[in-house]
């Protein structure tokens, strides 16, 4: 038992007083010393309604039971302890007894994103908001599943600082709404795109053990992210690379359970592997590995030290076809360390039997004897490809970041006194997000604790280090 209390359920004539327990799969009330007389599973298919007075205080919670809501009242703490216990386990009914909604801030294929604030202490959240209609609108389940399994998958990593955190769940009448923590800060691209000269080397290393932590402790979780990219990658705060936070996860899988193949994630960034498998071929079977993230992350570190994309096109058919191939020159970049040069082509390994882990990333650029390990054997240059070349994909992709146009009056009617803008048909360009959406769901060691604290310790220098590391890199050029 989890949690125990008493609950009162209130009469015309007399009150009822029962005993609450919490199980680990299970909510049971009953009288003393009885069988429970109400039972509910606790899963993201139910869900509690809670009524809350106008100061912000919880009085009671209902549960569904022979088709009715029955309501159960009980000490404030008793309370706030229930719903801190059952949050994000279970989907809350009535976002407006504890949120207020104050602007959009991003729409993507499947949802919105709205600013949020929390009615008693005014925090800021990020809520993203998902149609029913278009969770229910295809006659499968796959959709709902993977909205489930996002929030089971966010559930069991959220205590990661490299990770967005998931704050609450809730189902209203024709929506569906993730509460997040709120990242001011820029998507990785926006940064990228806002920077006018090379990024310096020990800048390039804190943005990428923050996103090699944080995948690694998803992937010790195993669990598979399938969408690494520069607009799943966002600041918490503004233009500090050291507050890095990984977010989407309507792509993530289990890499213990058995998934039908899928082309799936973002052109450019798709690891070789997933374009080169031929289903159609009797006897091959393809298995998502770990490894399909650290792909997506040499994409990123690629960007990141050239300041181009690594695979580029404006058709999707083309783009796809670069992807597949991966036909890319191993170039020496002089301005960055051995150790990047090396991580970066670690990284990008077409074989991912070849290809850097998280973990061996992680130990390379902490370890104190890089620079003896290379000496510089990547001075010269060298062809990399693989064999295959004939790869056709229907171009489901293009229209990956248009919003699903469900109107804002549904959202107004679950979140009172809420102000939306009017953007159901317009694109919000990557230029004005602060939290890109996720659910995109039609794309078919003490070494290392040391260094991480070295970091810690350095955040409040980084941007000194920067401005020198840039002059001194000026006064060369002169």
């Amino acid at each position: 038992m989890i949690y125990s209390c008493q609950v009162i359920r209130k009469h015309f004539l007399l009150n009822q007083t029962y005993r609450l327990q919490i199980q680990e799969e299970k909510l049971l009330i009953g009288l003393e010393d009885r069988p429970a007389k109400y039972e509910l599973d606790i899963n993201l298919q139910n869900k509690i309604s809670w009524k809350v007075s106008d100061q912000g205080i919880i009085q009671a919670f209902g549960i569904k039971y022979q088709n009715s809501c029955k309501w159960f009242y009980g000490q404030p703490s008793d309370l706030l302890q229930i719903k801190s216990i059952l949050n994000n386990r279970i989907f809350f009914h009535s976002i407006s007894n504890f949120y207020t909604s104050n602007e959009q801030i991003g729409s993507g294929a499947s949802c919105k994103v709205l600013l949020i604030s929390d009615i008693q202490t005014k925090q800021k959240y990020a809520a993203k908001c998902i149609s029913k209609d278009y969770i229910t609108k295809k006659k499968t389940p796959d959709r709902l599943n993977r909205l489930f399994n996002e929030i089971n998958i966010l559930r069991s990593i959220q205590n990661h600082k490299n990770i967005v955190k998931l704050i609450d769940i809730f189902e209203g009448e024709q929506t569906y709404y993730l509460v997040f923590e709120y990242l001011e800060g820029e998507t990785l691209h926006r940064f990228l795109k806002l920077q006018t000269d090379l990024i310096p080397d020990i800048s390039i290393r804190i943005i990428l053990l923050q996103l090699l932590h944080g995948i690694n402790s998803l992937h010790s979780e195993n669990y598979i992210h399938r969408d690494i990219k520069l607009e799943n990658i966002v600041l918490s705060k503004p233009s500090v690379i050291s507050s890095l936070k990984l977010i989407d996860f309507g792509l993530a899988i289990s890499n213990t359970q058995p998934v039908s193949f899928a082309v799936c994630g973002t052109p450019g960034y798709i690891a070789p592997e997933i374009l080169q498998h031929d289903e159609s071929k009797q006897g091959q079977k393809f298995k998502f590995t770990f490894k399909v993230d650290m792909f997506g992350i040499g994409v990123i570190l690629y960007r990141l030290m050239n300041r181009q994309p690594l695979f580029e096109s404006d058709k999707t058919k083309d783009l796809l076809q670069q992807n597949k191939k991966c036909h890319f020159t191993k170039n020496y970049h002089n301005f960055y360390t051995n150790a990047l040069n090396q991580v970066l082509f670690g990284l990008l390994e077409v074989n991912p039997n070849k290809r850097l882990s998280s973990e061996e990333a992680i130990q390379f650029l902490t370890s104190q004897q890089i620079s003896k390990e290379i000496g510089g054997s990547f001075a010269t240059t060298k062809s990399h490809q693989n064999e295959a070349d004939e790869f056709e994909v229907e171009q489901t992709m293009d229209h990956a970041n248009q919003p699903y146009p469900f109107s804002a009056k549904i959202l107004k009617q679950e979140l009172e006194n809420s102000y939306h803008q009017n953007d159901d048909n317009r694109l919000l360009t990557s230029m004005q997000r602060s939290y890109y959406p996720s659910f995109s769901l039609n794309l078919s060691c003490d070494l290392i604790d040391s260094f991480t604290q070295q970091i810690s310790m350095r955040n409040a220098l980084i941007e000194d280090e920067i401005i020198e590391s840039d002059i001194k890199q000026k006064q060369k050029q002169k």
